[in-house]
């Protein structure tokens, strides 16, 4: 036989390894999704801050993709699209917010300002504004 009892020993202490590291990667997929899938009231609610100015720029940025069709709210949400760069960049940026969100806290979103109308007059004049 060409292998010594040093290669078998490796052999024997490589396949541990491998099955130790295997069974680590399961418990931590279980322990990174989320305690309960997202609901739709929570997609909701995401959406809503996400599309308004008080969102950061990475959280908007995900947003547009999610419209785009790239991901879903539901993916994100559950953790699945965890590995996606501009998932983790938003959460970076807003993970607190997000949380707070997902426990059902309604996003505080300010109203959008009433645009200028052509007819709308300056209220007051300085004289720079001649």
């Amino acid at each position: 036989m060409w292998r010594t009892a040093e290669v078998l020993t490796a052999e024997d202490v490589l396949a541990r390894s491998v099955a130790a590291a295997d069974q680590a990667m399961r418990e931590a997929a279980v322990l990174r999704r989320p305690a309960r899938e997202p609901s739709a009231e929570d997609v909701r609610r995401v959406m809503l801050f996400a599309k308004s100015g008080e969102a950061s720029p990475e959280l908007q940025a995900l947003q547009r993709r999610i419209a785009g069709g790239y991901l879903s709210w539901r993916q994100v949400l559950s953790g699945e699209a965890a590995d996606d760069p501009g998932v983790r960049a938003a959460f970076e940026k807003d993970r607190e917010r997000l949380a707070a969100l997902c426990r059902g806290e309604e996003p505080r979103v300010a109203p959008p300002r009433p645009k200028r109308r052509d007819d709308d007059e300056p209220m007051s004049f300085t004289e720079d504004a001649w």
